[in-house]
């Protein structure tokens, strides 16, 4: 609205200073009029009804004539006479000819008049009601009245009346124009004010519209500044420009700052969440809104999680630095959390998180490994000590004895040698230093010597062994020693874990431009719990998947997917408990990449 804005208030203001101005004049004037001609005629009228008072009680005059020759007189100067008896009515000495319709009863009482009849002179200024039927009903007209008696013969008989009403009163039209200028002061007041308001509140108004725009993030935007008139205005809107300049460069910082900041926080391995003093979560990046993700549906928005919450708590009650493990859903989080402080309040708490389920596996598995390592030594260094404490001690008697003992001996040294030999060979591996000299050669003729090369094996164990080989097979490009080593170890491993009576085929077939080898046995079978393990370290090792006492290291499936791999192959186990396993060896035609 109009009335709240600067330009209502500037203009009501002047509007108000100006009629409060114009009032106070306008009185003042009207006094002083009233002072001055109310006085001045008063007199005239007082000396004209004394004259005539005088002339009347002059001995031979007659009075009729006299009074119309002052009548004629009067009317010149819009003064009326009237005289009237002690009844109030009019005398027969009568009236002027052109008396006004006044009804001056109205303003001459019988009070009055009988204080004139007594001797006194009455001056009365009032209003009367105007009875000419041109004239507004309503409109009322000023009267100045003069009454003095009248006597005849030193006896007074009524009261001469003398008076001018507000048509022929100056008075009333040096009022009439002090109002006419007071509306158009107040006029010309309001177009003063409406234009020097609009000067001063255009700049203002521009310079709102350029907050409204500011607020809403354009800080580019400027005021026009009026140079040329160098005022307070100008000034202010210089001011604003270079407040405008000043806040979008900051602006500007900040936003490549955050930015720089987001994008630290995005590239980050590490989940990072900056909490309130209250507990609720104020940032966070990619990684900690996965982590937050765990919980998600079980805890609001922007709320911490129940064992964040449990270390903050701990944070702000203890007021330092604390570390914890978190695991949810089979991952392990290591958090660190710390207080933020603003000018030695604290204003919150941000923690680091930290995934370290593979580094916890890592070292599990380098414990298993050394705990692994040491099972399988311990048994053939025991074995060793005791045999050779025999010999030393001659418990054997005879050569034969002695030949025994020896060879059980010999037989744990080999396999100690070889269980560290597969531990280098696997260590190598693992490291990715696998040298692949690809040869082209036959894949049947390859599958036939390892066959062959276990048939007596196959033959100790009661074990039927035989090969399987498709129509069709292609010449590959493969590393024929450690192909072979793939297939030696699964055979044997198959061998091994297959009761008397069982078989062990080789399968070998070309599909889809690759080589399949499936190695199938009828032993025992694989519990489906421990598939996912079969081709860890040391798997033989672990209790719950010893299928019997078979003399192996427990490293050869785990060099077999080592080597498979080198050759940009797969490996995989399917076993049902109690039908025997198949280990299936995918592989391509041509290897040309040496793995170094």
């Amino acid at each position: 609205m109009i009335w709240r804005s600067v330009v209502g208030k500037l203009w009501i203001t002047i509007i108000i200073l100006v009629t409060l101005v114009l009032i106070l004049l306008n009185l003042f004037l009207n006094e002083q009029v009233e002072k001055t001609y109310v006085r001045d005629q008063k007199k005239s009228l007082e000396q004209l009804a004394a004259e005539i008072q005088k002339k009347f009680n002059q001995p031979g005059q007659d009075q009729i004539q006299y009074l119309n020759n002052v009548l004629q007189v009067s009317e010149l100067f819009h003064t009326y006479i009237v005289t009237l008896d002690s009844s109030g009515s009019v005398s027969n000495y009568g009236v002027s000819p052109h008396v006004p319709n006044v009804p001056w009863q109205e303003v001459l009482s019988q009070k009055d008049l009988n204080r004139v009849i007594k001797g006194e002179t009455v001056f009365i200024k009032g209003k009367v009601q105007d009875r000419d039927p041109n004239q507004f009903p309503f409109l009322k007209n000023d009267v100045l009245l003069v009454a003095v008696p009248h006597i005849v013969g030193g006896k007074t008989v009524g009261a001469i009346v003398l008076y001018q009403t507000q048509e022929q009163l100056s008075e009333t039209d040096i009022k009439r124009w002090i109002f006419y200028s007071s509306l158009i002061g107040i006029t010309l007041t309001t177009i003063f004010a409406f234009f020097l308001s609009t000067r001063i509140t255009l700049p203002l108004i521009q310079m709102k519209k350029a907050v409204e725009k500011m607020a809403r993030g354009e800080f580019s935007i400027r005021v026009p500044v009026r140079y040329h008139e160098q005022d307070e205005i100008a000034d202010l809107s210089m001011t604003f420009n270079r407040m405008a300049a000043q806040l979008e460069d900051s602006i500007h910082q900040l936003s490549q700052e955050k930015e720089q900041l987001a994008s630290i926080l995005k590239s980050m391995s590490d989940g990072v969440l900056t909490i309130s003093k209250y507990g609720k979560i104020v940032l966070s990046n990619p990684v900690a809104d996965q982590f937050l993700s765990l919980w998600e549906g079980e805890t609001q928005k922007n709320t911490l999680p129940p064992p964040l919450q449990d270390l903050f708590n701990k944070v702000t009650d203890d007021q330092k630095e604390y570390t914890g493990d978190i695991s949810e859903n089979g991952r392990t989080w290591v958090v660190v959390m710390s207080l933020l402080y603003t000018e030695n309040q604290v204003r919150g708490v941000v923690a680091v998180l930290r995934d370290v389920t593979e580094e916890r596996r890592l070292d599990k598995m380098r414990k298993d490994f050394v705990a692994n390592v040491s099972h399988e030594l311990r048994t053939p260094l025991q074995m060793l000590q005791g045999y050779s404490e025999a010999l030393m001690d001659d418990i054997a008697e005879t050569p034969e004895e002695r030949r025994e003992l020896a060879q059980v001996i010999n037989e744990e040294s080999q396999r100690m040698s070889r269980l560290v030999r597969e531990l280098l060979d696997l260590a190598r591996m693992e490291s990715g230093h696998i040298q692949i000299e690809p040869i082209e050669l036959p894949l049947n003729e390859l599958v036939l010597r390892v066959i062959r090369k276990f048939q007596g094996l196959a033959r100790e164990r009661q074990v039927q062994l035989c090969a399987d080989l498709g129509d069709s097979l292609p010449m590959v490009y493969w590393d024929e020693d450690k192909i072979e080593q793939v297939l030696t170890n699964l055979v044997d491993n198959a061998i091994r874990h297959t009761p008397s009576q069982g078989s062990v085929t080789v399968h070998a077939y070309f599909q889809n431009k690759k080589v399949y080898l499936e190695i199938e046995d009828t032993g025992s079978g694989i519990p489906e719990e421990d598939l996912p393990f079969v081709f860890e370290r040391f798997y033989k090792a672990d209790k719950a998947r010893t299928r019997g006492q078979s003399g192996g290291t427990g490293l050869g499936l785990s060099i077999a997917r080592h080597l498979v791999n080198a050759h940009r192959g797969n490996i995989t186990v399917k076993s049902q408990l109690g039908k025997g396993a198949t280990f299936r060896v995918e592989l391509p035609v041509r290897v040309k990449t040496e793995m170094g």
